[in-house]
């Protein structure tokens, strides 16, 4: 009789995966929220502007080489500071945790005993406690003022990072327990795609967060743009519920077997429990030494080597563009949060798009081939895109030094526009109503109140040009005004002049890049799956099938240490630069490097896919 072919239970393993979208929704949030938090933050911290001073002063080379690169209008808020450092450093937080804390948790969870199973008892206990803490982090980072405000806000995000690396472990160990596993791979790929709905309802989190205040706290679509911040914690709020209710899902209708029932049986049969571990230790320990006398040639291991440092400068390209993307469309594409992840949905799912095509290609042209054609298209995406921007820059005889200062003199009058809203709007909101539309102001709107010989001395804009004399100094005037002669040529005394030249010059450059970003991420998202699927199997057929359990090591030890290193390194080069569009040049470096190194593989081609799937399930 011809035995049953097993099919998977489709709707347990999708009730499995809610554990998983709860993870990625809450990690997709917090790499574009939190580096703007940290950003405002530390750049209003007296602690960190003393400490940028003090370096700069003892260390002079440092803060000449930042003027070097336009952070010399000191008028307006430019000058070296240590914030990008900072940055990249906080964000390493999750990747260290992850790496020290997700492996002991989950070997801790293989050997839970309880009514709830193995892995539920650490989903139930900790997604709860990240959903809080989760919550609190923009609430305490937006609204705790002083000294204690820096310390206070890093607390949470420790704590919320230490709590997330508790659970990740035991959620993705759940599906493989409950599902058999020849049915396992089909699994697998349920559990991504929860992961990645969850990843992608993390990027429009914004724009329904924004909604969300609209609706609750009244605030206008106009005053949440003039200061996104009054979204953030319903953004995050967003995040921690997702969470709460995938922790009930899996709680609810998701069954583990009863742990507990299993420890009285192994209590009865503990002397025989000790025989079988001893033997089955002596049997790894003869199979370990078995491998090791496996050895790879001297070609394969000058291909591995040059592969996990193709897979390092990989990492360290597409690690930066995740980390620092908000804070580079804030700068140079005037986009807030919620506007710079819908962008970066597109590029997910220009991933996800590419996935099976990418495979294929793999399979049929080489996946060497394959990972270089990937290179290349990202590359040259990033090229063509900094390309356009030199290009517009010469057009208007800037250098990018030049650029930096003229963007920074036009931030620094937005942020005070912004400022100012957000002052008139607390004031609406201690009457007990919220500002119109038409009472928020514009850029726009100053200049035109500048430019116009019959001035409303007692309106809104005149009011915020006192406002912005006293928030910023007398000096704000003369240093547009410098800024517009120095650089634009031109040739004026009179603010209003000054100002429509440097903004004019923005909006010129912004516009077309706004319009340009589409293309190169949707290119950049196709070729990054076309690398992202290929690399793991080829570092596999390197080792050979008797040795995919320490080549998989090697290759998450490669990625790990990249994304690491890499907020650090890009954070260092963001603080001397003085501009996020360096983002645009080190990625660049990073992928040109990898594909100089790849030309070096020589071995790893077509490993059967079954390894290949069960070495990503064992992940």
């Amino acid at each position: 009789m011809e035995e049953k072919k097993m099919k998977l239970d489709y709707k347990k393993t999708i009730l499995t995966g809610f554990g998983f979208l709860a993870t990625s929704i809450a990690w997709a949030i917090y790499d574009p929220y939190i580096t703007k938090i940290l950003n405002r933050i530390l750049s209003e911290s007296e602690w960190v502007t003393h400490l940028s001073q003090a370096l700069g002063n003892a260390i002079p080379w440092i803060g000449k080489f930042a003027e070097a690169q336009g952070e010399s209008t000191v008028a307006l808020g430019g000058g070296f500071t240590l914030v990008p450092l900072f940055i990249g450093i906080i964000m390493t937080f999750d990747n260290i945790f992850g790496v020290i804390f997700q492996p002991t948790f989950g070997k801790l969870s293989d050997h839970c005993h309880s009514k709830l199973g193995k892995r539920r008892p650490f989903i139930v206990s900790c997604a709860p406690i990240s959903a809080v803490l989760f919550t609190l982090i923009p609430i305490v980072a937006l609204n705790v003022q002083g000294e204690m405000r820096l310390p206070l806000t890093m607390f949470v995000i420790i704590f919320f990072v230490f709590s997330m690396s508790l659970w990740r472990a035991p959620v993705v160990a759940l599906m493989p327990d409950l599902t058999p596993p020849e049915l396992r791979s089909e699994g697998n790929a349920v559990i991504n795609l929860m992961g990645g709905l969850g990843s992608a309802v993390g990027m429009v989190a914004g724009t329904i967060g924004i909604a969300l205040c609209t609706l609750v706290a009244g605030y206008s679509k106009a005053e949440i743009k003039a200061d996104e911040t009054l979204s953030f914690p319903y953004v995050f709020f967003i995040g921690s519920i997702i969470m709460i209710i995938g922790m009930l899902v899996l709680l609810f209708f998701v069954k583990e077997q009863d742990t507990s029932i299993k420890l009285k049986g192994e209590q009865n049969q503990y002397a025989d429990a000790k025989a079988r571990k001893k033997a089955a230790k002596e049997e790894a320990k003869a199979q370990k030494a078995a491998l090791k006398a496996i050895k790879l040639s001297k070609g394969e291991r000058k291909s591995l080597i040059f592969m996990l440092g193709t897979l390092f400068f990989l990492f360290c390209a597409a690690n930066a563009i995740t980390t620092f993307f908000s804070l580079f469309a804030q700068e140079i594409l005037h986009m807030i949060t919620s506007e710079a992840t819908i962008i970066m949905l597109i590029f997910a799912v220009c991933s996800g798009a590419a996935a099976l095509p990418a495979g294929k290609m793999g399979k049929k042209f080489g996946r060497k081939k394959t990972i270089l054609a990937g290179l290349s298209v990202f590359l040259a995406a990033f090229v063509f895109f900094f390309g356009v921007f030199l290009g517009m820059l010469g057009g208007k005889d800037l250098s990018i030094k030049n650029y930096v200062e003229v963007n920074n003199a036009y931030i620094a009058i937005d942020d005070n526009i912004n400022g100012y809203n957000g002052m008139i709007g607390d004031a609406a909101q201690a009457e007990g109503r919220t500002l119109e539309d038409d009472e928020v102001l514009t850029m726009e709107g100053y200049l035109a109140y500048k430019n116009d010989a019959t001035k409303d001395v007692n309106g809104a804009y005149a009011k915020f040009d006192k406002y912005l004399v006293e928030n910023a100094g007398d000096g704000i005037y003369d240093a547009i005004i410098t800024v517009a002669n120095n650089i634009l040529s031109a040739e004026t005394d009179d603010f209003a002049t000054a100002l429509t030249t440097v903004s004019e010059t923005v909006d010129s450059v912004t516009k077309i890049l706004r319009v340009l970003i589409y293309p190169v991420l949707v290119l950049g998202g196709a070729a990054n799956m076309f690398i992202t699927v290929n690399t793991l199997p080829l570092v596999l057929e390197i080792g050979g099938v008797e040795k995919v359990g320490t080549f998989t090591g090697y290759y998450y030890t490669a990625t790990f240490s990249a994304q690491i290193a890499s907020p650090i390194v890009y954070g260092f080069i963001r603080m001397l630069s003085g501009t996020y569009m360096s983002l645009f040049y080190y990625s660049p470096i990073m992928f040109g490097v990898a594909i100089l190194l790849i030309m070096f593989v020589k071995h790893g081609e077509a490993v059967p896919d079954e390894v290949i799937k069960q070495a990503q399930q064992d992940d």
